[in-house]
């Protein structure tokens, strides 16, 4: 039975391949050429990839747990679109207070009290110890070649994208050259 079918598959073959020649005006070869573009989601996403594995790198050499970086792809309040955003521990637990605070606050305004707006800001927060943290992600870059070498992944991740990003849109959307 299977012979069967492959001899009516190719006798149809033959048969379309007789019907499409005598009917095609004369021929003329044209050489076939194959574009492969990269796609932009899979450009942003090694950008993404190279940023996540020089903060693994970078958290494990890190002795300061408040300068460990975290990364979250969550929607900002008001929102369903997600977005991808790093901190670091110090800002994320200054963020946690200032929530506590506010709920604190609520808490007081339910119960007739006044309610003390939050003090603390987790920009302020890592403001007062940004030369440390500075000075820390400088001085581990310095000692760890592995760790320049994840940002210059990341760098050139980035040029890719934004190469395509240039080529595609030349012209258009107040991009140029």
């Amino acid at each position: 039975m299977h012979r069967m079918w492959h001899g009516i598959v190719i006798a149809l073959g033959c048969m379309a391949r007789g019907i499409a020649s005598a009917s095609a005006a004369p021929s003329t070869e044209t050489e076939e050429v194959l574009v492969r573009a990269p796609r932009l989601y899979e450009l942003r996403a090694a950008i993404i990839k190279a940023e996540d594995r020089f903060y693994a790198r970078y958290n494990e050499l890190n002795k300061v747990d408040d300068f460990d970086v975290e990364c979250k792809v969550e929607p900002p309040t008001g929102t369903r679109f997600k977005q991808r955003g790093c901190l670091t521990r110090l800002q994320l637990k200054a963020q946690q207070e200032q929530g506590r605070e506010f709920a604190q606050m609520f808490q007081d305004q339910a119960l007739g009290l006044t309610g003390v707006p939050p003090t603390t800001d987790p920009d302020a927060e890592m403001l007062t110890r940004y030369a440390e943290y500075k000075m820390n992600v400088l001085y581990l870059l310095k000692m760890n070649p592995d760790l320049r070498r994840l940002v210059r992944e990341r760098d050139e991740a980035e040029k890719r994208y934004n190469d395509e990003l240039k080529k595609r849109f030349k012209g258009r959307l107040g991009l140029s050259k």
